[in-house]
């Protein structure tokens, strides 16, 4: 299947969303902050990125910011938030990225694994 990397500074999320990618056949690399993640991301290559917004240290928009100076053009970024964003803010950040969705904390798994795949094609 694909290569995802989940970025999430809440350790037990990060554990949860490994086992349950995989379990779905996936492989998966993880980070636990934006340092992290952009040290290993060009390593890595992953099909997505499913990415948290809310982490200390960098903030989504520098972390963001610097992918696109790394010319990833073909990453693809869901972000996860626990704070529901305006059309207007992710429209700007889709066109600033490559973001091809965002989806809400808490969130259905069901709803969750199908946004990936569709995420994925």
């Amino acid at each position: 299947m694909a290569k995802i990397m989940v970025v999430d500074d809440n350790k037990s999320i990060v554990t949860t969303l490994d086992v349950l990618l995989r379990k779905t056949g996936h492989d998966v690399d993880v980070a636990y902050n934006g340092d992290e993640f952009l040290d290993k991301v060009r390593d890595v290559n992953p099909d997505l990125v499913l990415l948290d917004i809310m982490m200390p240290g960098l903030k989504t928009r520098e972390i963001l910011a610097k992918l696109n100076d790394m010319k990833l053009k073909d990453l693809k970024i869901i972000l996860l938030t626990a704070v529901r964003m305006g059309e207007d803010e992710v429209k700007e950040l889709k066109t600033k990225s490559n973001i091809v969705d965002y989806i809400t904390k808490p969130y259905d798994l069901d709803d969750f694994l199908a946004r990936i795949e569709t995420a994925l094609k």
